[in-house]
């Protein structure tokens, strides 16, 4: 029997090189972890952090976005994931990037992080 070959989606969602604070945790956690995003998509984000997740891990995450007010006003965007790729990076402030496959979200008009238990790594 031949091997059988995947065609690649050739209508993979564009990627945007933003860069925002983001927290996320998994579902069963009460602690949050600190990253940053490397870029963005309406399908997901990659996540640069120095904790690494396993794959396949579902996430709460928690991203700050400034809008055009100076910000003054910034919002958040919460969202759920899943992980479906790490990539180990040389870097040593943050060695792993996440790329978390995003499941619904919402914008909040509010001032973000206050209420987060964040681990320091």
């Amino acid at each position: 029997m031949a091997p059988r070959i995947l065609a690649q989606p050739t209508n993979r969602a564009q990627r945007f090189p933003l860069h925002f604070p983001v927290y996320f945790r998994e579902l069963d956690s009460s602690t949050w972890i600190e990253g940053t995003t490397e870029n963005i998509s309406y399908t997901g984000v990659l996540v640069q952090s120095s904790s690494s997740l396993a794959l396949e891990s579902k996430l709460e995450l928690r991203v700050q976005v400034m809008v055009n007010d100076g910000g003054r006003n910034p919002a958040e965007i919460h969202c759920k994931g899943v992980v479906v790729r790490l990539e180990q990076r040389d870097v040593s402030k943050t060695p792993i990037a996440l790329a978390v496959a995003m499941r619904g979200s919402r914008i909040i008009r509010q001032h973000p992080f206050n209420d987060l238990p964040v681990r320091n790594v």
